[in-house]
Order: structure tokens, then sequence, then C-alpha cells
């Protein structure tokens, strides 16, 4: 083979690979990890400021993005348990995974890690199940329980657990610090029974929450389960926010309704106590009243 004939080959070959090059750079993605992480991260952000389940839509146009960017970031969150999707409205929202990671990393204030003494004195003390719960997007979520080791038939809560906003104790106490917009969206015209003794007109439920914020305790009985009452608290953190709620759950007979002034007190006095460690003087407002 002649040099010439070489060196045409050679140009040859080198004009197919700067052409497949292109292609390939053309047909491929340029991925960027750091700039997808912060699209991720801007979209939790959102979604955590909007405080209730989005469309990709809606997510698209306040985060000035393409639909299908974030459908793909959507679907990826989504795997990994950081979002989950509403079937009836295909709505997404923050998901359990989320709740996990701010556990895992809640440092800043510890309310799980301080209430786990107090629950334990309540289950002791009332000899019921207590339980602690806290709001994520108003909405509450249980998140430690000590169980009731004394009864004969014990009423379980499991962590994990989220109480239907408008027919609960642990809901309605959620729905009586919530904004407006959370209102709005948790309390759709049609409320819909858990059992004959739920709370479904909308409005009685919005007339009871001033009532709740005045006397900081409320209570379900038969509401979510026929035979069964909880009672709830709220526990506040940095003046007047609402870091979570402490109950008690067990049968009508042992927590009636109205429920017990020495229930209602001792829920109170550690809501109270649990208050104070986290910079809140709300109990205080209503030591003054008695």
């Amino acid at each position: 083979m002649t040099n010439k004939s070489l060196s045409e080959g050679a140009s040859s070959l080198k004009k197919i690979n700067t052409k497949e090059s292109k292609n390939l750079t053309k047909s491929s993605p340029k991925p960027n990890s750091v700039e997808s992480v912060k699209v991720a991260m801007r979209m939790l952000d959102t979604m955590a400021l909007s405080r209730r389940a989005m469309r990709i839509t809606e997510l698209a146009d306040m985060m000035g993005e393409t639909k299908p960017r974030i459908h793909r970031h959507l679907a990826t969150l989504k795997e990994m348990g950081m979002v989950e999707q509403e079937h009836a409205t295909e709505r997404y929202r923050l998901g359990w995974r989320l709740f996990q990671l701010g556990e895992a990393a809640g440092a800043q204030f510890d309310l799980r890690y301080r209430a786990e003494p107090y629950l334990i004195k309540l289950r002791d003390e009332l000899k019921q199940t207590a339980v602690l719960a806290i709001p994520i997007n108003d909405q509450p979520m249980v998140i430690a329980t000590a169980e009731n080791i004394y009864a004969r038939i014990c009423v379980s809560v499991k962590p994990g657990n989220r109480p239907v906003p408008h027919c609960s104790a642990f809901g309605r106490l959620m729905l009586a610090y919530s904004s407006p917009l959370s209102l709005q969206t948790l309390l759709p015209q049609n409320l819909v029974a858990e059992t004959d003794n739920s709370l479904i007109d909308r409005q009685v439920v919005l007339d009871r929450l001033p009532l709740i914020r005045e006397r900081l305790y409320d209570y379900a009985a038969g509401e979510m389960m026929v035979g069964i009452n909880t009672l709830v608290v709220p526990i506040f953190r940095d003046g007047e926010v609402l870091a979570g709620a402490l109950g008690i759950v067990g049968s009508v007979q042992e927590i009636p309704e109205p429920p017990l002034p020495t229930q209602i007190s001792l829920l109170q006095k550690y809501a109270h106590e649990l208050s104070t460690q986290m910079k809140s003087k709300k109990y205080e407002e209503l030591v003054s009243k008695l």
C-alpha cells in the first residue's frame, strides 16, 4: 500500500471518528450531578413551602423548569421514597423517606428522644397507650408510642400512622395551628366518615379549632374506631410554634367523653415541661387563666 493510500485511509478514519464523536456527543445527555442535586433540592423545597400535594405542571411553572425535566426528577425521587404520588389525583407530596432522614438529622430539637420518658410515664400513670405525633405539612404523623402493658386488650398505634385530619384528635389539633391555605386543602366540602360518630361537617370542624387553641386539648371518641377514644394536647417550641402532640389512646370506658380532668391535667403537665425545654411559654398562659 502506498503512502498516499495510507494517508487517505487515515484521513477517512479520522473523519469517521470525528463524525461518530459528534453524534455521540449530540445524542448523549450531558450529566451534571451537581446541577441535578440542585434541581432536586429546589423541588423538595418548593413542595415543602407549598404545604400540599402538587401536579407536575404546577411544579414546573413555579420552578421555571420544563415538564419533562421535572417528571424525570420526580420519578427518581419517588423511586427513592423522597416523594409519594397520590393515586386519585396523581399529585406529588413529600415522602416518608424524608421524615426518616429528618429524624436522623434532628439535632436541632429532638422531640422524640425528649418525649420518650414522658410516654413511659403517661403509660404507667394512666394505664393507657401513649402516643407522640408531629405535624408533616399540617397533618399528623405518629413517630413514637409506649403501648399499654397493663390491659388485657391493648390498643396499638404504630409509628408512621397518619390520623385523618378532620375526624381524629391528632388531626384536628394540627389543623388548629395550620395555615388558612392548609385548611382549604385538608378540609374539602365533602369529608369522609370513618365511623358513624365521625365529625364530617366542615363548618363544625372549623368552629372547633378556636376551642382547641383555647383549652389546649382535643378528643375524638369513636370517630376513628368505634369504642376507642383519643385525648391529645399540643407541644410547642420557640414561642408558639407547634412542635407536636402528646396523647393517650384507649377504650371509651377508660377515656370517657369528655375525658377525665386528671387525664387532661397530666397530659398538659408533661406537654408543658416539654414545651419549656424547647423555649416555649405557651402553657404558662393557660396556667395564668386557671
